[in-house]
């Protein structure tokens, strides 16, 4: 199934789909891709994947190059950056949440199954990216 033309990202794919109780889980990933070593450039071999928040299945990559400072690294994608604990697609959604409606940093750390230091930290982010200065 094309996740790209179901949720709008392009490059990821669902690789299994789960019933809960709660609601239908997508577990998402990207295709296949070469990739290079970060730091030395030399093209590496996956090395597994890790699951990170929506269940997105990154892929571990090892590089070859015995003498790179690298050994693993995982890959990234516009989905979410590196070490995020938030999609951009979900940032973006809470930050319009507290800048429309009468709601809260708790409130939406509930409803995105995370602590409020994380909803806080990446909305606190994203505000100051969209701060007009003031005129007049």
């Amino acid at each position: 199934m094309r996740a790209d033309a179901l949720l709008g990202v392009e490059g990821i794919h669902v690789s299994a789909v789960a019933e809960t109780t709660k609601a239908l889980v997508l577990r998402v990933e990207t295709g296949e891709d070469i990739t290079g070593c970060p730091e030395c450039g030399v093209v590496a071999v996956g090395h597994g994947r890790r699951l990170v928040r929506l269940l997105w299945a990154k892929r571990l990559w090892r590089c070859l190059d015995p003498d790179s400072p690298r050994a693993t690294f995982t890959e990234d994608h516009q989905l979410a950056g590196s070490r995020a604990k938030l999609t951009t697609r979900a940032v973006a959604w809470a930050a319009d949440a507290l800048a429309r409606f009468d709601t809260s940093v708790s409130a939406l750390a509930h409803e995105l199954g995370v602590s409020w230091h994380t909803v806080w930290d990446a909305v606190r982010a994203e505000a100051s990216q969209r701060t007009v200065p003031r005129t007049g």
